[in-house]
């Protein structure tokens, strides 16, 4: 099977990102993807964002189960109220020929969805999608997850990091079967916070030693604030790889984590 978690950044490079899923479907079983616009408006763009990104990768994926997990409504990605429909969240798109066996969606740090924003994202939920599935008579758990950008001054631990990850690994470890969690974790690989979420699990952006995940699009690139990571994909030992890779594309500000495996 193959697997790919990618934070879309909104749509902002949109013909390529929207091209790149398009060509990834052909052997694509799920992709995990973060920062994703819907709206039941006629907005399709709005101050660079894709509004109806959600409705534009259905439209490429046809064949794909749809799994949206919403956690912020009529914000912009300045915090700045829109004047129309318009939601921002999580979404997994799985094919059509595996049976989700369950699904669920959680609120790890705050617990409610937001109308209203603060400048520092101090108040942003941070969401956790789950779904197992059943193959080749082995079950699977997936999760899609994006931790809080709070402090925007650093990707170190921080109270809430700590706090929203012990509540996100303790989900994770009481559910069955394989396990894989992938996301944008907005956290450097040094920290504390990292630790306790890939405990008892591989790390693959450190076991295949990945340089980045970060793309040259990021605004920091090239400068002293420049991230290189924030991006992981963890998988349980009894999940077989077949290949990893991070691949150096400019669809968005992160590059999108490929796994295959069994």
């Amino acid at each position: 099977m193959k697997l790919i978690s990618l934070n879309t950044w909104g749509g902002k490079v949109f013909e390529p990102l929207i091209n790149f899923i398009k060509q990834s479907s052909a052997d694509t079983d799920i992709f995990c993807l973060q920062e994703i616009y819907n709206t039941t408006s006629e907005v399709k763009q709005y101050q660079g964002i894709r509004a109806n990104l959600l409705k534009e990768i259905k439209k490429i994926l046809p064949d794909y189960q749809v799994f949206y997990f919403p956690i912020l409504f009529g914000i912009d990605d300045q915090t700045e109220p829109v004047n129309f429909n318009l939601q921002y969240g999580l979404a997994v798109f799985i094919k059509n020929n595996i049976r989700v066996d369950e699904h669920k969606d959680y609120f790890i740090y705050k617990s409610r969805q937001l109308d209203t924003l603060k400048k520092n994202f101090s108040n942003l939920s941070t969401p956790l999608q789950y779904l197992t599935f059943t193959f080749n008579n082995k079950q699977f758990s997936v999760f899609n997850y994006h931790g809080t950008p709070y402090p925007l001054t650093h990707k170190l631990d921080a109270p809430n990091r700590l706090k929203q990850v012990k509540k996100a690994k303790n989900i994770i470890e009481n559910k069955k079967g394989a396990k894989i969690l992938v996301g944008d974790f907005n956290l450097l690989p040094e920290t504390e916070s990292l630790k306790i979420l890939g405990q008892g699990m591989r790390n693959l952006i450190k076991e295949y030693q990945i340089l980045r995940t970060r793309s040259n699009l990021s605004p920091f690139y090239g400068g002293p604030n420049f991230q290189k990571f924030a991006d992981y994909t963890f998988i349980s030992k009894n999940v077989k790889v077949s290949d990893f890779q991070v691949l150096e594309v400019e669809i968005s500000d992160h590059l999108p984590m490929i796994l295959e495996f069994s």
